[in-house]
């Protein structure tokens, strides 16, 4: 759909509202968004190189472009599917200084939920051309600036690669921009279309040159293709194909075994060899892993007979965790509960003395859930509990991490004869998809995930864990069930959780290095020279990492 025969109307009506209807939407989504025609053009700059692959294509595009505007002053701007500033070019020094002074650069996000109403961010919503005119800008900063865009459509898959805008000082856009434009974005497809079929033969000679063996389930992926023979088509959700597409795309990726856990709760052996020539394209060969019948292996489920310590992250299950303990050493009778947070909140002190007396007398597991919220004195009373705490009343108690407790709850812990530490979600990519799933599954058993959703869900920080977990894809499949579907897309999520972040794709190296990271802020409250200390590295070291990493820290 395209807007240009609507160039030459006026912008606004009297009231200063657009006249256009393409516009008057804009501006309607961008108030909604929560932006603010004051608003300046952010100057944070996000990572981009996921957008090689587009600006490869559209290089010489660009160049060629460049040769015959030059005499002009106009710009040709790229942004990236998520509408992030791949590359601008300047023909002329008026609209080069309007877009310095303004902050146009490289990685710079200008969607329409971040600058309102452009002719980058616009076009990516209609998913069509559109001239925005000086005036019809949202913020006033871009008003003396008129602008054509259009969409970049992938000739084989049918999603948006990104979009070329056109733009100069003007009151309204020259005509011949529209013509010019199209040419360069249809240019720019032909060369996306043969870059795609070379990298689809490539993943295809790899798949079948790996698929003759029957016995042995195999896939390849690549950016716009996914083969599985009989095997792995049976093996594989939409949802575990989501989470294999992640491990393609890792730049760093090398040829490697993984353990996997499915959707289907399936633990296999993944070994993934990248295909040689391609971007984003990987092989994986599946085998099952066949767990020893005895002995049976330590974990969370073979609790101590006397005194269980279990501590981890807020959201990770960790009460879960302890009434599962609590089940498996006294079967078939429930655990007495201590919840210190329900007790003081309702404006009571929590009587441990008198819970553990309870709970042994009744001969019933006692959980104290919460004990890094109790004062020095029953602390002390808990640690001695642990010494004499019968097979018949084990005594579990619950705590925050491990390593921010106080030397009171660190030498209650201590004293525990087994100890458990639920990961958080974050340290859990493995398992991520299959989790999702079965919560999902557990929410409505008619819903499944799609890909890319399971994509989006990867690339999270989860720093509420599974609590935000559940709370994300409830909300996703009210948004499922609303549009009639059964199966949930990224658009269903809510909006802070569509984004497919640098963080998905980093290198098992690199994922490590981040967790260390973020672990260190957390412990830090989010002081980043004690972090730096703690971490051996120099504050300016670790706000680099920080940023080429894509962590989320205030203050950046």
């Amino acid at each position: 759909m395209c807007h240009v025969c609507l160039i030459d109307t006026v912008s606004l009506r009297p009231d200063r509202t657009p006249r256009r209807q393409v516009i008057e939407h804009s501006w309607r989504r961008s108030a909604m968004s929560g932006v603010r025609p004051d608003d300046a053009v952010p100057e944070r700059v996000h990572d981009i190189d996921s957008a090689d692959p587009l600006l490869d294509a559209a290089r010489p595009v660009l160049d060629d472009a460049a040769a015959r505007l030059s005499d002009t002053d106009v710009s040709l701007l790229l942004v990236d599917h998520e509408c992030r500033m791949v590359s601008r070019v300047a023909f002329g020094t008026s609209v080069e200084r309007r877009l310095d002074a303004i902050g146009v650069a490289p990685g710079v996000p200008l969607g329409e939920d971040v600058v309102g109403t452009t002719a980058l961010g616009t076009p990516a919503e209609i998913r069509g051309g559109v001239v925005v005119n000086s005036s019809e800008h949202y913020l006033e900063q871009l008003r003396s600036i008129s602008c054509y865009g259009r969409p970049i459509i992938h000739p084989a898959t049918r999603r948006l690669a990104g979009i070329i805008c056109m733009s100069e000082i003007a009151e309204r856009i020259n005509p011949l921009a529209v013509p010019l434009v199209d040419g360069i974005v249809a240019d720019i497809a032909d060369r996306l279309l043969d870059r795609s079929r070379a990298h689809q033969r490539r993943v295809l000679d790899a798949f079948q040159r790996a698929a003759g063996r029957r016995d042995l389930a195999v896939a390849a992926i690549g950016d716009d293709l996914q083969l599985t023979n009989a095997l792995a088509a049976e093996l594989l959700s939409p949802t575990d194909i989501g989470a294999l597409r992640v491990l393609a795309t890792d730049p760093a990726l090398r040829a490697t075994t993984l353990p996997l856990t499915l959707v289907s709760g399936a633990e296999v052996e993944v070994a993934v060899e990248p295909v040689a020539g391609t971007r984003g394209a990987a092989l994986f060969r599946f085998r099952p892993v066949v767990s020893p019948p005895s002995p049976p292996t330590p974990g969370v489920r073979v609790p101590s007979p006397t005194s269980i310590a279990v501590s981890g992250e807020p959201g990770t299950g960790r009460t879960t965790t302890a009434r599962a303990l609590a089940a498996d050493a006294v079967p078939g009778v429930g655990p007495a509960l201590l919840d210190v947070a329900d007790e003081l909140i309702a404006g009571r002190t929590p009587d441990v003395a008198a819970a553990v007396a309870g709970a042994r007398s009744a001969g019933v597991p006692l959980i104290v859930d919460g004990v890094d919220l109790l004062d020095d004195r029953s602390l002390a009373l808990l640690t001695r509990a642990t010494v004499s705490a019968p097979t018949s009343s084990p005594l579990i108690v619950v705590s925050g991490p491990r390593a921010q407790a106080t030397p009171a709850v660190a030498a209650l812990l201590g004293r525990c004869a087994t100890r458990v530490d639920p990961l958080p979600l974050r340290h859990r990519t493995s398992e991520l998809a299959a989790i999702a799933s079965g919560i999902l599954a557990d929410i409505d058993p008619d819903l499944t995930l799609s890909g890319s959703a399971t994509d989006a869900l990867l690339s999270q920080d989860w720093p509420g864990n599974f609590s935000e977990l559940v709370a994300v894809l409830r909300e996703a499949a009210t948004a499922c069930r609303t549009r009639m579907a059964r199966v949930v897309e990224t658009t269903d999520l809510p909006a802070d959780h569509r984004t497919t972040s640098r963080a998905a794709h980093l290198s098992g190296r690199e994922q490590a290095e981040r967790a260390a990271i973020v672990d260190a802020l957390e412990r830090f409250g989010g002081n980043k020279v004690r972090a730096a200390r703690d971490l051996g590295i120099s504050r300016t070291t670790l706000y680099a990492r920080i940023r080429a990493l894509g962590i989320q820290a205030p203050g950046l």
